[in-house]
C-alpha cells in the first residue's frame, strides 16, 4: 500500500531534500507553503528528478483554521508529516517587534502544535506514524541575532521531548533533528539534515529516539 509523505513548510532546502529522500523509499509526496509560485517550481522539480507527482496544498502555518481545514482534507492518508516553517531571519531584541516576535513563534511553534494536533489523532487510530520536526542548535545554544527562532526551536525541542513518551505508548514517533548549520538550497547540508528524518523515521519501534543532530 502506497504510504503518504506530507511536507509543511516545503522550500528547496531541507523541505526539498527530505522529501527526496523519503520519494526514493516509494511513498507519495503532498507539498504544503505559503506561496503557489514556489509550491509549484517544487512539485516540476520533484516531478523531473524522480517522476513523482506531489499533491500541492497552498497553506500558511501561521493560520489555524487553515490547519484544521486541511486535517479534514487529509489526515486519515498521512503517514509521516513533517513541520518544516519557520521564520528564519536575523534579528536583536532592539529591533524586533512584538507583533514580529509572535509571528516568528506562531508559525514555528505555534503551528507545528496544531499540525501534530490536526494529525496525529488518525495516526493513534491507525496504530502507526512518524511526526518530524525541524529542530535547531539555536534550542541548545541560543545567540541574542536570532532571539525568536531561538525560542521556537527550543520550544520544537521541548514539544518533542514532552510528548515522546505519550505518542510512543500508542505507536506514533515524533522526533526532531537538530540542525546545526546554515543550510542551502538543493544543499549537501539539506541533504544530511533528511538523511537524520529518515534515519530516525526507519528505527525499530523498540528502539525509538525523539532527537537526533544532523552530524
Amino acid at each position: 500500500m502506497e504510504k503518504t509523505f506530507f511536507s509543511i513548510g516545503a522550500g528547496p532546502g531541507i523541505g526539498l531534500a527530505t522529501v527526496l529522500r523519503f520519494v526514493k523509499e516509494g511513498y507519495r509526496p503532498v507539498l504544503a507553503s505559503r506561496t503557489a509560485e514556489k509550491l509549484t517550481a517544487l512539485a516540476e522539480e520533484l516531478h523531473n528528478s524522480t517522476g513523482a507527482k506531489a499533491d500541492t496544498i497552498v497553506l500558511d502555518a501561521a493560520n489555524m483554521a487553515q490547519m484544521a481545514a486541511l486535517g479534514q482534507r487529509f489526515s486519515e492518508g498521512v503517514d509521516v508529516l513533517h513541520y518544516n516553517a519557520a521564520i528564519v531571519h536575523a534579528e536583536s531584541l532592539e529591533a524586533a517587534t512584538c507583533d514580529s516576535l509572535e509571528m516568528d513563534i506562531r508559525v514555528g511553534v505555534i503551528g507545528a502544535l496544531a499540525a501534530i494536533k490536526t494529525f496525529a489523532p488518525a495516526m493513534i487510530r491507525r496504530g502507526r506514524g512518524s511526526i518530524l520536526l525541524t529542530g535547531g542548535i539555536l534550542a541548545h545554544n541560543p545567540h541574542p541575532e536570532y532571539l525568536a527562532l531561538g525560542v521556537a526551536k527550543a520550544g520544537i525541542r521541548n514539544m518533542t521531548h514532552a510528548l515522546f513518551g505519550e505518542l510512543a505508548s500508542k505507536n506514533v514517533h515524533i522526533a526532531c533533528v537538530n540542525v546545526t548549520r546554515a543550510v542551502g538550497p538543493r544543499s549537501q547540508e539539506a541533504s544530511t539534515v533528511a538523511e537524520a528524518f529518515w534515519r530516525l523515521h526507519n528505527q525499530p519501534q523498540g528502539q525509538w529516539t525523539c532527537e537526533e543532530n544532523d552530524v
